[in-house]
Formats: structure tokens, C-alpha cells, sequence
């Protein structure tokens, strides 16, 4: 496994310290609590209520994925200028604001599985059928979950 390396964790990522959770081991929040350094003092942590009814709601699964960043390539493969511009306007709605859709699309921020489905299938809708579409691509963790 893939060693987690605590500067891939946003800042507002929390971490989860709960040693006598029973899914400690494939967890990638507890797992991720080892890699802070000891040198910090603090760092956002869930609570211990988010395990309720036997099930954590912070859960994340322990495993690399392949992430994704970067949309330069996408506006590429899209050669109709109407359709990059929608494309543009419904991944900023998607995103939220224009300084995410651009975090995004600059690279700056991973996008996880379900965020490069959502792409994909919005450029399919604009008739484009290529499928290497972002800029760039790694196995690593997912920190995209929020609680």
C-alpha cells in the first residue's frame, strides 16, 4: 500500500483517532491520523458520534484510487467553441463558484471517480467521445470525501 503522505491532506480533511473502531485498519482517516507529524500541536478530527448504530459516517474506505486533475486537455478535445463555453458554465454551477471551476481545472484540486463520471458524461452530452480527457492522472488517496 501506497504510504500516505500527510501534505496530500487538505487542510480542513479530518482525520479520526478512534483506536477501538473495528474498521480502524481499512480506514483511511485513522490511517491518515499516523502520517501528521508530531511536531503539530492540532488537526480537524471527526467526533466520536459519528460512529452510531454500529456504523461510522465517516468511513472512508483505505484504498488508492485513480484521481484525476487538470480539464486543459478536455477544452481540447471539445472543438465546438458553443460547447466549451456551456461545458465551462455547468462545471462552474457544479463546482460552485468560477475560483473552484478554476482550482479544477488548473490542476490545483484532484478530482475523485465520481466527479471525473459527472465530467465525462457532461462532455459525452456536448458530443465529445474522447476518453483521456484531464491533464493528469494518479493512483493515490481520495481526500475529497468530506464528513
Amino acid at each position: 500500500m501506497k504510504e500516505i503522505d500527510y501534505k496530500e491532506m487538505p487542510e480542513l480533511w479530518a482525520v479520526c483517532q478512534n483506536r477501538e473502531c473495528e474498521r480502524a485498519g481499512e480506514c483511511l482517516r485513522f490511517q491518515a491520523c499516523s502520517a501528521i507529524p508530531e511536531r503539530f500541536r492540532s488537526w480537524r478530527c471527526v467526533l466520536p458520534h459519528v460512529w452510531k448504530d454500529g456504523e461510522c459516517r465517516a468511513f472512508v474506505k483505505y484504498e488508492t484510487v485513480r484521481m484525476a486533475r487538470g480539464l486543459n486537455r478536455l477544452y481540447k478535445e471539445v472543438h465546438d467553441r458553443r460547447a466549451r463555453q456551456d461545458i465551462r458554465e455547468e462545471l462552474t454551477a457544479h463546482f460552485g463558484s468560477k475560483g473552484s471551476y478554476y482550482r479544477y481545472k488548473d490542476g490545483e484540486r484532484w478530482l475523485n471517480p465520481d466527479r471525473q463520471r459527472y465530467i465525462l458524461d457532461l462532455v459525452r452530452k456536448y458530443g465529445c467521445e474522447a476518453e483521456d480527457i484531464f491533464d493528469e492522472y494518479a493512483d493515490t488517496y481520495d481526500f475529497t470525501t468530506v464528513v
